[in-house]
């Protein structure tokens, strides 16, 4: 259970927000008071009330980043132009909730389990959990960022604190994934033989799981690449050394499904063109929105991978993965029932037997979204997460300083490899979210005229080289 000091340092991260506000830029700020309360806050609930969500680390690093914003940086947030592209589905979102609640107002019953139909409260808490949990940090990214110089902010702060993250990470990989519990007192993460990978452990630090610590350090080690491509050096060494750091940290965290990604994006956001960067990400995209109806339509190779996977890599991977796609089956069978708006939560989503007792395991942040959302749901999800990144490829086109393309292109790949990893995986942190609105506020502000002019600037980009 949580100790004290765990609801102590929740409660002094709010005026620590303030003093951040009070030294830095306001920009500057707000990222940093969002990225630090993920990585590092307790994993709690800290506030349990009436039809709002419980609020946890996440919630509070988001809502003390908004609260600086709107002390600290008033017309910032007046100048964001909210409204405009992507941010249509966040108004989307809240009328496919209203239909989930409309279309589920019946009963459900297993057994002597009775699931209860929603009602109007369960409409408007649904409303406030979108909110706090989705909206959000996706408001946030979209204010921090005012110009590209704040989107080269934004790099350099991710990669500084992926730096100082792979410190905890080693000791991790050294002593075991035990800091959370030495230090709040308590166990953040529920199993613990997860945590063994490789005839060693696989750090989690202070986030729910090893696999989000393997995907920040993936976004860390791209960003990194990214702002090699575009500055020679940080603390005084090549920019190219840090990238090759934090590579090594992605390996060590015993992240297959990271590392594998790595492999494909880390060598093209280091080497090649913004174009080709750009093109990389919207494939993984246009894989990210194939890949459900794929799934539906009951044509996804399941068992060719998993066999692939026992082969090829480790018969305890290819048992983890078919034991997904077994899950994944028998809740895709639920969500054709009602497949337009879904089920709705409060286990309404779940697959009971006879007897009431929940039968399967949720890993897939889309299969979760699909059952309890329907398509609707499925559709505002991802197009909040992933219009940034289509966007991102129509604005490259007419950007015409080579270190925004850059910067462009390294947050699309950034992006588009967290939205990939939510196929096979939950969303374990509100990170995505935040880049996804921090590309949507960038494509807008390098779409301004005064930021583009024809093509014609592939010349110059041949001067941007990684170079460790």
């Amino acid at each position: 259970m949580p100790g004290s000091f765990a609801y102590f340092v929740l409660a002094a991260y709010v005026p620590l927000s303030a003093l951040a506000f009070f030294l830095m830029r306001p920009a500057r700020a707000a990222m940093f008071v969002v990225l630090v309360g993920i990585l590092f806050l307790p994993g709690l609930v800290c506030f349990d009330a009436p039809l709002i969500p419980p609020l946890g680390k996440h919630e509070v690093a988001t809502v003390c980043a908004l609260v600086g914003l709107l002390s600290f940086s008033p017309r910032q947030v007046s100048r964001a132009r909210l409204g405009r592209g992507g941010d249509a589905f966040v108004l989307l979102t809240v009328v496919a909730i209203a239909f989930t609640v409309f279309t589920n107002r019946d009963p459900l019953t297993y057994g002597p389990l009775v699931l209860p139909g929603l009602t109007m409260h369960d409409l408007l808490s649904s409303t406030i959990r979108f909110f706090f949990e989705d909206a959000l940090p996706y408001l946030v990214g979209r204010l921090v960022i005012t110009s590209s110089r704040d989107a080269r902010t934004l790099v350099r702060t991710f990669v500084g604190l992926g730096l100082l993250y792979s410190l905890f990470m080693l000791f991790e990989i050294r002593m075991s994934p035990n800091l959370h519990h030495w230090v709040y007192g308590y166990a953040y993460f529920p199993v613990f033989a997860q945590a063994r990978r490789w005839g060693g452990f696989r750090p989690i630090v202070f986030l729910i799981h090893g696999l989000a610590v393997g995907m920040f350090a993936l976004a860390a080690a791209l960003l990194a690449a990214a702002e090699g491509r575009i500055r020679r050096s940080r603390l005084g060494l090549p920019t190219g050394w840090s990238t090759l750091y934090l590579v090594l940290i992605l390996v060590l965290c015993k992240s297959t499904g990271a590392i594998i990604m790595g492999l494909v994006t880390l060598p093209v956001v280091a080497f090649a063109s913004p174009r080709r960067q750009i093109l990389l990400a919207v494939l993984l995209a246009a894989v990210c929105m194939a890949y459900p109806g794929v799934k539906l339509a009951g044509v996804f190779p399941d068992q060719a991978i998993a066999e692939f996977t026992s082969e090829h890599l480790s018969p305890e991977r290819a048992q983890s993965l078919q034991y997904r796609f077994d899950m994944d089956k028998q809740l895709m069978d639920l969500a054709r029932g009602r497949l337009w708006f879904g089920w709705g939560g409060f286990g309404r989503n779940r697959v009971h037997d006879d007897t009431g007792l929940d039968t399967v395991v949720t890993d897939g942040y889309w299969i979760i979204v699909l059952t309890g959302g329907g398509l609707l749901r499925l559709v505002c999800a991802f197009g909040l997460l992933l219009y940034p990144v289509m966007r991102a490829a129509r604005v490259l086109r007419r950007v015409r300083e080579p270190g925004d393309r850059f910067l462009l292109a390294g947050l699309a790949v950034a992006l588009a490899c967290y939205v990939f990893d939510l196929l096979p995986n939950g969303m374990g942190n509100p990170i995505p979210l935040f880049l996804a609105g921090a590309l949507a506020r960038l494509n807008l502000e390098l779409s301004r005229p005064e930021m583009t002019e024809p093509q014609g600037v592939a010349g110059s980009e041949a001067a941007f080289r990684f170079s460790p």
